[in-house]
């Protein structure tokens, strides 16, 4: 019970807290807006009730509670502004819009309802709305007061009136006649005084098309809008037709206080939330900063990106360097056997050499045969070192690739400022690029005393060096009952061997 209560009073409290804000955000805004367009007595106006619609629509959405009427007769009309004035009494502002049949009158500006019949100078007093009963209405806000004409078309009374002039002060006029300025006041014409505007082939008039456009733009002052407004209409009409603005503020005013491109883009320029990012370019399309927020929204997709690319890019070569370690590891055992073959071989035919003197028929072919075997035990461990050296080459190309791939990937992600991720420390394979891990070699075979060392087999042994033979110690022995004859059974093992020939006494 006691954490309930508690957790009202905090919804309370803040509730107290944001009072204050509400009230300096929420001003009263209201707005009348009219569009006339089937005139019983006067030519139709096709595009005013589009303008009408539009403009009221673009009012709520920038907070103005709007009364609007279309094809209004006299009594809608002044029913419609009468409510008006009710709600515009303290408001912080209010506007006035009208599109239909408007004309001047003695200097005055009258509006026209739909049923309006107008022959004479009396029909003109109780047939039509004086725009100054309007200005009065206005009168009733505390704040700003806007009115917005769009009615400067051609008078269609012209020649009626013309011809029943009452009194000697009958005039009649084209367009509408300038207001009289007052204090906090901004009227708008959609062409200047005394002339006449256009109504558009559109779907609206070239002035409410722009000022409909200008309303929607956040954070422009009420003049800078309407000058906005301005050109927008001189370059529609080709400079037939140019709006007029009249104002008389001692501040600044704006319609649409929503957040501007550049006030939205200086809160989300260090955002990582690119669903925001996203809705910024989709509703600001042609802004400045469309382009830096398009950037920023690469940088974080590829941000996201970056994790699952380096898993993806670790995996990938984790599995080609364990291929390549086993292909190293297998051809530095195939390398240490065919060492230790050939060493073997070596050493075992100077083993059967000493046990056994071969006959002197016999002696080529065994020399043959043994020498077929050895060089084919040193073409073979020959192949096995080219094969260690191509799988060296290509470990030091698979570590190149690695460090230009991590690079890669680095540099997309550094492109849009993002500090360059950090590329793995570990070695490739358990020695360092362009080296041999250390071999295994085969465990030595200790040859006999009188081991021969055959040159070429020791050049193959020793990388190509050929290896100083040792000195052989050289057999004193005598044949018995031969006195200084040479022993034969050494002599034709060494000439078996190709050190030597065979003597004569020995044939």
């Amino acid at each position: 019970m006691t954490a309930v209560r508690f957790c009202a009073l905090i919804a309370l409290l803040a509730q107290l807290l944001a009072l204050p804000a509400l009230a300096q955000t929420q001003e009263r805004r209201v707005a009348l807006v009219i569009g006339n367009s089937a005139y019983k007595n006067a030519p139709p106006l096709p595009n005013t009730p589009n303008d009408a619609r539009d403009t009221a629509d673009a009012l709520r959405k920038v907070g103005f509670e709007v009364v609007d009427g279309i094809d209004l007769d006299k009594r809608g009309m002044d029913a419609a502004v009468s409510r008006f004035a009710r709600l515009a009494q303290d408001a912080d502002a209010v506007m006035f819009y009208y599109a239909g049949h408007g004309f001047q009158f003695n200097g005055e500006n009258f509006l026209v309802p739909v049923e309006a019949k107008i022959d004479d100078e009396v029909s003109v007093q109780y047939e039509t709305v004086k725009l100054s009963e309007v200005t009065t209405a206005l009168g009733f806000a505390k704040g700003v007061k806007i009115m917005v004409l769009d009615a400067c078309r051609n008078n269609p009374f012209v020649a009626q009136l013309s011809k029943k002039q009452v009194t000697r002060s009958f005039s009649v006029g084209t367009g509408l006649a300038p207001i009289a300025k007052a204090q906090g006041m901004v009227t708008a014409y959609a062409t200047q005084a005394n002339d006449v505007a256009a109504d558009g082939a559109g779907r609206n008039s070239p002035f409410t098309a722009a000022l409909v456009q200008e309303i929607k733009q956040p954070g422009l002052e009420i003049a800078t809008m309407f000058r906005r407004v301005q050109k927008a209409v001189y370059d529609s009409t080709g400079g037939k037709q140019t709006p007029e603005l009249s104002l008389s503020l001692l501040g600044d005013f704006y319609l649409n206080r929503e957040e501007t491109d550049a006030d939205i883009w200086k809160r989300l320029r260090s955002s990582d939330n690119a669903a925001e990012i996203k809705a910024f370019i989709q509703r600001f399309p042609t802004s400045f900063f469309a382009v830096d927020a398009k950037t920023r929204l690469d940088l974080i997709e590829r941000r996201g990106l970056a994790p699952g690319e380096r898993e993806k890019l670790e995996q990938e070569f984790a599995a080609k360097e364990k291929a390549l370690l086993e292909r190293v590891q297998q051809a530095e055992k195939d390398r240490a056997k065919a060492a230790t073959d050939l060493a073997g071989r070596d050493a075992g035919k100077t083993a059967d050499t000493e046990r056994a003197v071969p006959k002197p028929g016999d002696a080529a072919p065994a020399k043959q045969t043994d020498a077929n075997e050895r060089d084919r035990l040193a073409k073979e461990l020959a192949k096995k070192e080219e094969e260690l050296a191509a799988l060296e080459a290509e470990k030091a190309k698979l570590s190149q690739e690695r460090q230009d791939r991590e690079k890669a990937v680095a540099t997309r992600m550094n492109s849009g400022g993002v500090t360059e991720l950090p590329v793995p420390q570990k070695p490739l394979l358990p020695t360092a690029p362009g080296t041999r891990p250390p071999r295994q070699e085969p465990r030595e075979v200790k040859p006999p005393q009188r081991l021969v060392v055959d040159r070429k087999s020791t050049s193959v042994l020793t990388g190509g060096i050929e290896a100083t033979p040792e000195p052989q110690p050289r057999n004193n022995r005598r044949r018995p009952g031969g006195g200084g004859t040479v022993d034969c059974s050494d002599a034709l093992m060494r000439a078996q061997l190709g050190d030597g020939n065979v003597p004569k006494n020995c044939r």
